[in-house]
């Protein structure tokens, strides 16, 4: 499972996990579908979902809910894995579960599980699969689900994996909390029982991949990428692991060359877009000139706009702004903000590039003004604004302005994991004169190894953390 990968692996984090395998054996859910098709893709994707590859997951159940659109169970799941639209999901999912309360108590009760999750009421939905693993107590997954599935915290994963030692799932949840908890080589271990225990799907060796990675271990990262390139079904995300552990090692090209890779086997045009934000990201990374790292993101605003996603249109010209302005093209760089901010609804990441390009262009006060907005609209909606970059941004105003111990103030009560605000701390340290200091925050970047190509706060803070040569 890929940290960053996709909108799915981030629904799945918060509220919802799938229906397991072992389910069809049992004789207390009988499917909801007379039709062999629709049944043989169900349970496709059953598998592919469990595996944690949830685009073709989708794929199989959207062919479940063709074949026979009355499969309410097939339906949820689908709405569930897709990436609908908000209305689209909520219209498919509620007509999944009246068709499911035809089909059996225990289907509805799985199906209605699913809606609670989707709309993210996580108590209701922890209940209704708990209630559900009780009726299927031989359903692994299902207990899973009942333990608060990707949310559950780690001790009780721990516990899981306990009693269900040869269920791979609780492993790739395992490996990644063990790896944030501190503990590499239970994280290690975690990803490598995935692998041994579902050696043909493609997650686990991505997982143990990124585990790798992370730990440095480079090459054996890319050997088990390819492998979760080559296994059905398609998996992109190993491509992006690729790219990564390029990167890492200074082989821009190469990056590029797996991420177009990577758009080639891209399931949604969601995916795709994203991968063109990351090749934009290997500039950003590398230093590359100007017109290379703008005509990325230019590639991936026409992109934005053929999918009509005004939200990344925005984000995208925020952050072609902030190229033009360090290259000190002036007239571009208000161009790109005034594109930015255009609609009605800016996102905050808008202001924060923004604030960004005026300060790289010295222009103190419209960069304040974008920064008092950011702090205007964190205050009037809790969690609106993330307060890492939020602290980066006023302490880069304040280092700039000739306020360095000013800025390592607001810094040092920020979140000092954070790559952005290592950077910005080293910054200030740097204009202070403790080079000692500076070094040691860069360093604390340099090894780092979960890097974020699509996240340009990410790169390009790692680019400043680069040792000078």
């Amino acid at each position: 499972m890929r940290t960053d990968s996709t909108r799915f692996i981030a629904a799945a984090a918060l509220c919802f996990a799938p229906l397991a395998a072992g389910s069809q054996a049992d004789p207390s859910l009988k499917l909801g579908s007379n039709s062999s098709t629709a049944t043989a893709e169900f349970r496709a994707g059953i598998t592919d979902f469990q595996n944690i590859s949830f685009e073709s997951a989708a794929a199989h159940f959207k062919a479940a809910v063709d074949a026979d659109p009355a499969f309410g169970l097939a339906r949820v799941l689908y709405a569930s894995a897709a990436p609908l639209a908000p209305e689209q999901q909520a219209t498919e999912v509620n007509r999944g579960v009246a068709d499911a309360a035809r089909a059996s108590v225990n289907e509805l009760v799985i199906a209605a599980a699913y809606r609670e999750a989707l709309l993210g009421h996580t108590d209701a939905a922890n209940a209704l699969f708990r209630a559900a693993a009780q009726m299927m107590p031989r359903d692994q997954l299902l207990a899973w689900n009942a333990i608060g599935g990707f949310g559950a915290p780690l001790a009780t994963v721990q516990e899981f994996v306990t009693q269900h030692p040869n269920y791979a799932l609780g492993y790739n949840m395992l490996a990644y909390q063990a790896w944030n908890g501190g503990n590499p080589a239970a994280a290690l271990a975690a990803a490598k029982r995935q692998v041994e225990l579902e050696p043909n799907a493609p997650n686990p060796h991505d997982t143990y991949a990124e585990i790798l990675q992370f730990n440095g271990n480079f090459a054996e990262a890319a050997a088990h990428y390819r492998q979760a390139a080559a296994l059905p079904p398609k998996f992109p995300e190993a491509y992006v692991g690729l790219a990564e552990v390029a990167a890492l090692q200074g082989q821009y090209d190469q990056a590029r060359t797996y991420l177009n890779q990577a758009i080639a086997n891209a399931w949604t045009p969601q995916q795709k877009l994203g991968y063109l934000r990351q090749i934009a990201g290997t500039y950003a990374l590398q230093g590359a000139p100007t017109d290379q790292t703008a005509r990325a993101l230019e590639a991936a605003i026409a992109e934005a706009k053929s999918q009509g996603d005004a939200r990344s249109t925005a984000i995208l010209y925020s952050q072609l702004a902030t190229v033009q302005a360090n290259a000190g093209n002036v007239s571009a760089a208000h161009q790109s903000i005034a594109q930015a901010s255009g609609g009605p609804d800016v996102p905050w990441n808008v202001r924060y590039y923004a604030a960004m390009a005026h300060g790289l262009m010295k222009h103190w006060a419209p960069a304040g003004q974008q920064l008092a907005a950011l702090k205007t609209q964190a205050a009037a909606n809790a969690g609106s604004v993330p307060p890492a970059p939020l602290a980066a941004l006023e302490a880069y105003l304040q280092t700039q302005q000739g306020k360095p111990a000013d800025a390592l103030t607001i810094l040092m009560a920020a979140d000092t994991t954070n790559a952005l605000v290592m950077s910005r701390i080293a910054e200030a340290h740097a204009a202070l004169g403790h080079t000692s200091e500076a070094a040691a925050w860069n360093n604390r970047i340099n090894t780092n190894y979960a890097i974020a190509l699509g996240d340009f706060t990410n790169v390009n803070s790692r680019r400043r953390a680069r040792p000078r040569r």
